[in-house]
């Protein structure tokens, strides 16, 4: 389906909610499983928040902006940054900024933010150490990093991955590397979202529409009373605390 067509038939709000609790795509998944988490390891407050690899903006607009004065949403796409600029005008969000930069590159002073967010990013890095580096420089003395990224082994082939995923020990390690040290961690997009995975590709690859299965999703909630780990998960989120040399 056309990008420009796709953002026109969903723009009435009812459609947005529809769409949001009833059809699968990667958004709408990570808001059904991953967001929770996110949000539960956000402060209840702050001053500077940075969203990098902001995308179409949930947390920029739905976690941060309610909870800091000032936050930056960071995204290298065009197209991802011109449907933030859209939402910023249609919805008069003030305090928020849009800036088209890399995570490799970063343009601000370091120690600045009290918070950094960045969800599915670094695995599509060419120099994921230097992301990591970029992101621990964002931040002030003893400011949270918020990152997830994917857990090995990939329930289907992403040619936009250059790394396959990151083991909660292979993250630890790499975290460590710019004295940033994992406070807490969740796992999430279980076995379930992980078949939900794969009828999404199908559904857009074939049909070119999301298919309305995002109830099985929900079924993580239920599922997250077990040992995660053993549910096969292929998403890790950790809040890191930067630490000083």
């Amino acid at each position: 389906m056309d990008s420009a067509f796709k953002d026109k038939l969903l723009r009435p709000p009812w459609i947005r909610r529809i769409v949001r609790f009833v059809f699968a795509t990667g958004d709408t998944i990570r808001r059904a499983v991953q967001k929770p988490f996110v949000d539960g390891f956000l402060p209840q407050m702050g001053d500077r928040a940075l969203d990098v690899g902001a995308g179409r903006g949930m947390y920029t607009f739905d976690s941060l902006r309610s909870r800091f004065r000032r936050v930056v949403a960071v995204e290298i796409r065009e197209d991802h940054l011109a449907y933030l600029a859209a939402s910023k005008r249609r919805f008069g969000l003030n305090g928020v900024w849009l800036v088209r930069a890399s995570a490799e590159a970063l343009p601000f002073k370091d120690g600045v933010y009290d918070t950094v967010l960045c969800t599915e990013v670094i695995e599509h890095l060419h120099d994921d150490r230097q992301g990591i580096r970029e992101l621990a420089r964002m931040l002030r003395p003893e400011g949270v990093l918020i990152l997830s990224v994917p857990v090995p082994p990939a329930p289907r082939v992403d040619g936009a991955h250059l790394h396959e995923g990151y083991t909660a020990e292979q993250l630890q390690n790499l975290l460590r590397t710019a004295n940033l040290l994992i406070q807490c961690k969740e796992y999430c997009l279980l076995i379930v979202s992980r078949g939900v995975l794969h009828i999404v590709a199908f559904f857009e690859t074939r049909l070119g529409f999301p298919p309305p299965v995002l109830f099985f999703c929900y079924l993580e909630r239920w599922l997250l009373r077990f040992r995660k780990p053993d549910l096969k998960p292929y998403d890790i989120i950790v809040k890191a605390l930067k630490t000083r040399p």
